[in-house]
């Protein structure tokens, strides 16, 4: 947290996965689950650390979302496990993300390209977006 009181955009990260966790707290936890919950990831990784160049250091997409873990979880403190609804199941569950990453990388990756690739789609239409400037209509004499 900043001095500020307001939150970095990692712990934010965090509540947004403790409200995936609480919501899906019924769901059977098979790779469909932490399928879903890698998409999460890469798309906060794409939303918010892509175009700033964070977590970005790699060529391989995997690796860049492994350092965005790393830094998303290097904020997780005592005081944002209270905050937090399942602090034990949001342990739990990033434990278990890794062990979905590391045995099912080469899917990963393509998860990463194709949402990567949705990604570019948009910023580049939104890019070439032509908004025609307002017409100044004349006082007639």
């Amino acid at each position: 947290m900043r001095n500020n009181g307001t939150l970095m955009q990692e712990e934010k990260f965090l509540l947004m996965i403790d409200k995936y966790i609480t919501q899906h707290r019924n769901t059977a936890r098979d790779d469909a689950f932490y399928r879903k919950f890698y998409m999460l990831f890469v798309g906060y990784h794409l939303k918010y650390f892509y175009a700033q160049g964070q977590y970005s250091s790699s060529c391989f997409h995997v690796d860049n979302i492994m350092q965005m873990f790393i830094g998303v979880v290097s904020y997780l403190n005592s005081s944002l496990l209270r905050q937090v609804t399942s602090g034990g199941t949001l342990l739990q569950s990033l434990n278990a993300l890794v062990n979905y990453i590391s045995q099912n990388t080469g899917e990963a990756e393509r998860v990463y390209a194709e949402l990567l690739a949705q990604y570019e789609k948009k910023r580049i239409a939104g890019s070439m977006a032509y908004t025609p400037p307002r017409t100044v209509s004349r006082r007639r004499l």
